[in-house]
């Protein structure tokens, strides 16, 4: 049986603000990566398409959202192709025992395995196909731990095993996430893995690997690195393939020098290509060209320029300064053990406000996590 893997497609994302042409062509960019996948799958004739969560960017759908993502699972159900789809963290309605995955299980148009907890015990319900067990694992939070290794203990060996769950690699540090031990449970066990939450590609271990995190097609992030794509697994030779998905292409250049910007007339802009431009402040006192309109007119989609004060002894009005550097130096002047680890700090606030937006109920347990890595970063430096 031909298995296609993909994940975190996050459709209906829009940048912050969500007006303008630039926030409709990315709204349109998560649909396509979409479907590229959807065509893709059909053209190599997979068995069953799994989808390990986060389907959609949030669980408040617009009609247009709902709308397209049903036109695009029914593509897959005309051709006779299974979908197998778990709940990620952004489908889920934290303030409802429900979810849009359900309506989509309801229409016909995926299948769900299920996973309830009677009393004490996780029961886990499996799809059955061509004598594959495939036991799904929804987004769990902190519990995720706890969850694997109870379906670790409760799986049977002698059958053929794929688990689908809604977790990458990142032991304590990333909410939602597990740890490597974790998954040696399932060394011998399982045929496949399919992760998700993880927006880059990635797989364990390194020899022989059977847990595999495909990344989000599109980047959710753009500061987000490494290969995207999705996975076509064979369960009677063993083989997995990894392709790249169809996202739109973002380039990263810096500016350290005056002369540097004379490399602006060099650049070969892709039409519809996003630029981020890292460029020191004196530079952009000094020239006397719109480097942004000059590479909107080479065909950029957006330009995003990422200013940096560092080497700048001049006064400057705080509106210009980077939301990032305005963090950075406000935390630095805390003087306690969370200025002493401002990197940490800042990186755990990004979680943080990502949780809020999201209304997300595990956000008390990840400041429990962000204050325990705090607290042992600051004792370990003073050893």
């Amino acid at each position: 049986m031909k298995i296609l893997h993909t994940s975190d497609w996050h459709l209906g994302r829009r940048p912050v603000g969500g007006i303008g042409e630039y926030s409709k062509t990315r709204y349109e960019d998560y649909f396509n990566a979409a479907e590229y996948i959807i065509d893709e799958a059909i053209k190599h004739n997979v068995d069953l398409f799994i989808i390990a969560g986060d389907l959609f960017d949030r669980s408040s759908l617009l009609p247009d959202i709902l709308f397209r993502t049903e036109k695009l699972l029914t593509k897959l159900k005309e051709k006779n192709i299974d979908v197998l789809l778990i709940e990620g963290n952004h489908d889920k309605i934290y303030t409802h025992d429900d979810s849009w995955i359900n309506y989509m299980e309801n229409r016909n148009l995926v299948i769900v395995p299920k996973v309830y907890k009677n009393n004490e015990d996780y029961i886990f319900e499996p799809y059955i196909k061509n004598d594959i067990y495939f036991y799904g694992v929804p987004y769990q939070g902190v519990v995720i731990d706890e969850v694997l290794i109870e379906l670790a203990k409760k799986i049977d060996k002698n059958k053929k095993n794929i688990i689908v769950v809604h977790t990458g690699i990142g032991g304590n540090f990333i909410p939602g996430c597990t740890k490597s031990e974790i998954l040696d449970l399932f060394k011998d066990k399982v045929l496949y893995i399919a992760g998700g939450h993880l927006h880059t590609y990635n797989f364990y271990p390194k020899d022989n690997p059977y847990f595999f995190v495909p990344g989000c097609p599109e980047y959710w992030d753009l500061n987000e690195k490494n290969n995207k794509g999705y996975i076509i697994f064979d369960t009677e030779n063993h083989t997995y393939d990894f392709f790249e998905s169809k996202k739109r292409k973002v380039s990263s250049y810096t500016f350290d020098s005056l002369s540097d910007y004379e490399k602006i007339e060099e650049l070969n802009i892709e039409k519809g290509e996003i630029i981020k431009l890292n460029i020191d402040y004196n530079i952009i006192k000094e020239l006397n060209i719109d480097i942004e309109k000059k590479l909107l007119e080479k065909g950029a989609l957006k330009v995003i320029l990422n200013i940096s004060y560092l080497d700048s002894s001049e006064n400057y009005e705080i509106e210009d300064i980077d939301k990032q550097s305005i963090e950075e130096k406000i935390i630095k002047k805390w003087e306690n053990i969370y200025s002493t680890n401002s990197k940490k700090t800042i990186e755990y606030l990004e979680i943080l406000k990502d949780k809020v937006y999201e209304n997300s109920q595990d956000i008390f347990d990840s400041f429990d996590h962000f204050l325990d890595v705090i607290i042992e970063g600051d004792k370990n430096e003073n050893k």
